[in-house]
């Protein structure tokens, strides 16, 4: 199975938790209202980690403790503070980091014409 860095497939419940935190912020308004911006201070902020074993356990209760509650003002500064944190992880899990280059996250987790 290719890893998830090349495709959507998981073989885990950390693999399908990184596709679904990348997928929500890819698709997050890039200037969130009033309302979506508490909704998405929910979903990121308390986001139950439920990545408990392996390499990338606990990675994102463990960015969020330590580098503070993900930024939901834009979509670019959360897929940033997003990319800092999996990127925290990997290291963490003795893997290489990916580019944290907003337009290179577009284009991996945001289907140019909308579909996700």
């Amino acid at each position: 199975m290719a890893s998830l860095a090349e495709t959507n497939e998981t073989k885990d419940i950390c693999g399908a938790q990184w596709l679904l935190l990348w997928s929500t912020a890819a698709y997050a308004p890039e200037n969130p209202s009033k309302d979506d911006k508490v909704a998405l201070d929910i979903f990121f902020n308390k986001f139950q980690d439920l990545c408990r074993h392996g390499p990338y356990a606990q990675g994102y209760s463990n960015a969020l403790r330590d580098h503070g509650p993900a930024p939901t003002s834009s979509r670019r500064e959360l897929m940033l503070w997003l990319c800092m944190a999996e990127n925290r992880c990997r290291t963490t899990a003795g893997l290489a980091t990916i580019r944290c280059r907003y337009s290179d996250l577009m284009s991996r987790w945001r289907y140019a014409d909308g579909y996700l």
